[in-house]
């Protein structure tokens, strides 16, 4: 069984014990090949997500003829790249303040790209001081602020990355900080969440993620680390 097998029966068995939906998963493909890339969509993975502008513009002009190939933005947001993001990608999922919501909403307002462009709004739910994002207390406002001011986008939820600790191996129980993330989350526009990687599935996943993302687990059997 190949890692993307292996991986997707993980996932289905952790839902089945949870009674929860299975979650869509984004491909983590920082750093990997336009090779890595192909056998995975061969496999029947469609969503690839990518960190860093350059490398996700020089995949996707490689693999343009893999028409129903979809590229999300998973990595940090700077305000200047957001035109060049959103010409590539269906979905932004770092969104992190009002202003990169406006430069969004006015690009997609001048190419007439989309009616209504998917974003989540990236939380930083440990209030980690190297991480992006906005504090779960600050949400509600932020919210209201995308929601009064960029027509042109789909709120579809909440995006976080938790501190290192937050792993299965440290956690049989749901932690109370995944617990406030998923009750803020149901506020969030359609009330989605983007939570999980190799290392935190089955919290995850317990918590109700409608969206994992997965890199390393794709590649390597064995490895433990998203």
């Amino acid at each position: 069984m190949s890692p993307y097998r292996r991986l997707l029966a993980k996932v289905n068995d952790l839902c089945a014990v949870e009674q929860r939906t299975v979650p869509r998963l984004i491909a983590v493909t920082k750093g990997r090949s336009v090779a890595d890339i192909k056998r995975l969509y061969q496999e029947g993975q469609r969503e690839f997500g990518e960190n860093y502008l350059d490398e996700l513009g020089n995949k996707a002009q490689q693999l343009n003829d893999l028409k129903d190939l979809r590229w999300i933005f998973i990595g940090t947001l700077q305000s200047n790249k957001i035109k060049r993001l959103a010409a590539i990608c269906v979905e932004i999922q770092t969104v992190a303040s009002l202003k990169h919501a406006r430069h969004l909403e006015r690009f997609i307002v001048d190419s007439d790209k989309v009616a209504s462009f998917p974003i989540y709004l990236a939380v930083n739910i440990g209030d980690e001081q190297q991480k992006s994002g906005v504090s779960l207390n600050k949400v509600p406002e932020i919210v209201n602020q995308i929601e009064e001011n960029c027509p042109h986008l789909q709120l579809e939820g909440l995006m976080a990355i938790p501190p290192q600790q937050y792993t299965d191996d440290n956690y049989s129980e749901l932690p109370p900080l995944y617990r406030q993330l998923a009750q803020t989350a149901q506020h969030c526009g359609a009330g989605k969440l983007s939570l999980g990687m190799s290392a935190d599935l089955r919290l995850a996943i317990m918590t109700g993620s409608s969206c994992l993302r997965v890199g390393r687990d794709l590649f390597s059997p064995t490895a433990n680390n998203p």
